[in-house]
C-alpha cells in the first residue's frame, strides 16, 4: 500500500474515533445566580459530555433540524466524502485523468475542511459567555477530529506532489 493510502487510512480511523469520542463537556453553573438553583433540578447542573454524533442526535431530537443537517453535512458527509475521493485518487495509479479530476473536485470543496473545527470553537465560546460561570471543556475526541482534518490536508498535499511527479514523468502538464 502506498504512502497516500496509509495516510487516508489513518485519517479515516481518526475521523471515526473523532465522531464518536467525547468531544465537549458542558459544566453548567448558576454561580452568583443562586436564586436560579431553586428552579433547576440537580440533573440540570450535572456536567454533560457530548460526541459530535451525540450533538447531532441531540439537535434532531430537540427539533433543531437545520443545525443538525448542517453538522451532518460538514462533520460527517463532507469529511467522509473527501477521504473517499482521496482513497480513489491514491489508487488511480497511471490513470492520471481520473485522479486529477478527483483531486481538482476535492480542492474546490476544501475550504469547508475546517468548518466543524470552527463550529466546535464557537460552541465553547458561547458556553463560556453564559451567565453563572458555566464552562465548556474540550475533550480528547475534539483533538482526534482535528487531527483527522489536518491529516487529510497533508494527504491532499502528498497526492498533489505525487500527481505532479507523474505528469513530469509522462511529459504532460496539468
Amino acid at each position: 500500500m502506498n504512502q497516500s493510502r496509509w495516510g487516508v487510512l489513518a485519517c479515516s480511523i481518526l475521523l471515526g474515533f473523532g465522531l464518536v469520542a467525547p468531544t465537549l463537556t458542558i459544566v453548567p453553573s448558576a454561580g452568583e445566580l443562586t436564586w436560579l438553583v431553586e428552579f433547576l433540578s440537580p440533573e440540570d447542573l450535572e456536567p454533560t459530555t457530548y460526541s459530535i454524533l451525540g450533538v447531532i442526535e441531540k439537535l434532531f431530537s430537540t427539533g433543531d433540524e437545520f443545525l443538525g443537517v448542517v453538522l451532518v453535512l460538514f462533520s460527517v458527509l463532507f469529511p467522509v466524502g473527501k477521504l473517499a475521493l482521496y482513497w480513489i485518487a491514491a489508487g488511480c495509479g497511471s490513470d492520471l485523468g481520473r485522479a486529477a479530476g478527483f483531486l481538482k473536485w476535492s480542492h474546490r470543496t476544501g475550504k469547508f475542511s475546517m468548518a466543524e473545527v470552527f463550529a466546535l470553537a464557537l460552541m465553547v465560546v458561547v458556553v463560556k459567555t453564559l451567565p453563572g460561570g458555566s464552562t465548556a471543556e474540550v475533550q480528547w475526541g475534539a483533538y482526534v477530529f482535528v487531527a483527522s482534518v489536518l491529516g487529510a490536508i497533508l494527504v491532499s498535499f502528498g497526492l498533489d506532489r505525487s500527481q505532479e511527479a507523474k505528469w513530469k514523468l509522462n511529459g504532460s502538464h496539468g
